[in-house]
């Protein structure tokens, strides 16, 4: 067991060493002997650090030891470590997972205004005037992903609920948890919700898409403002403490 967890933070330091650009795609990570050297450990437990990079995609192991991979080829799993690597985080990459789970959280709106049952849409009605309340920001937040959850589930495709699965990631949780101001006040506009909800009615799929693409871009402009912001201030606070 105390191996394991050796190598395991093992892995995570080299992890965010190729996360932070320190070996570049392609480039060759230290040997076996070396790290084993570097961490007073057997080469065991390197190897095995060495796999959960591999099971990362980060890393490949051939002829003459572990090469970096590039980052467009690893699991979806990395996203989270990109996210955690700073404090707050870089803005581009949640700039990024918002956009991507926008794209589907808009997809899953149009295809629920289309196919949803009657009580499925009662059910996005009483969500949608919780979300339109005043909320804290991670109540809030816990509306939408309902919201969304919803949607995927009333589209009845079985390929979009395998997706929503694999890229969702808890981002959003962490940061209302660490750092709450970085979503606060966020107050999407009460118009795009009420426009929801008529295009809900109507079985109006491409205006339920429009409606939910609206509230993500406020979602991110406000996420990436405030994460920006937030950076600025600790940037002029540090030098004095």
């Amino acid at each position: 067991m105390q191996s394991s967890s050796r190598s395991a933070a093992i892995a995570a330091e080299l992890r965010d060493d190729i996360l932070r650009g320190q070996y570049r795609s392609g480039e060759r990570l230290p040997s076996e002997r070396d790290l084993a050297e570097r961490y007073g450990v057997h080469r065991g437990a390197i190897r095995e650090a060495m796999k959960r990079l591999e099971q990362l995609g980060i890393a490949r192991t051939g002829p003459g030891g572990a090469r970096v991979a590039p980052i467009h080829e690893a699991s979806l799993d990395v996203v989270q470590h990109l996210i955690d690597l700073e404090d707050p985080p870089d803005p581009n990459v949640v700039d990024q997972v918002i956009e991507v789970l926008g794209g589907l959280f808009s997809n899953a709106a149009r295809l629920c205004a289309e196919r949803a049952t009657d009580e499925q849409r009662v059910e996005i009605h009483r969500i949608l005037a919780r979300a339109k309340g005043e909320l804290p920001a991670d109540e809030r937040a816990a509306v939408i992903e309902e919201l969304g959850d919803l949607f995927v589930e009333a589209s009845g495709n079985m390929v979009l609920k395998l997706v929503r699965r694999g890229v969702r990631t808890d981002f959003m949780e962490k940061m209302t948890s660490r750092r709450p101001e970085l979503l606060t006040p966020f107050s999407p506009t009460e118009l795009h919700f009420k426009e929801l909800a008529i295009a809900i009615d109507l079985q109006n799929g491409p205006a339920a898409a429009e409606a939910v693409h609206q509230i993500i871009l406020e979602i991110r402009r406000h996420a990436i403002d405030s994460i920006i912001n937030e950076r600025k201030r600790l940037q002029i606070e540090r030098p004095s403490s």
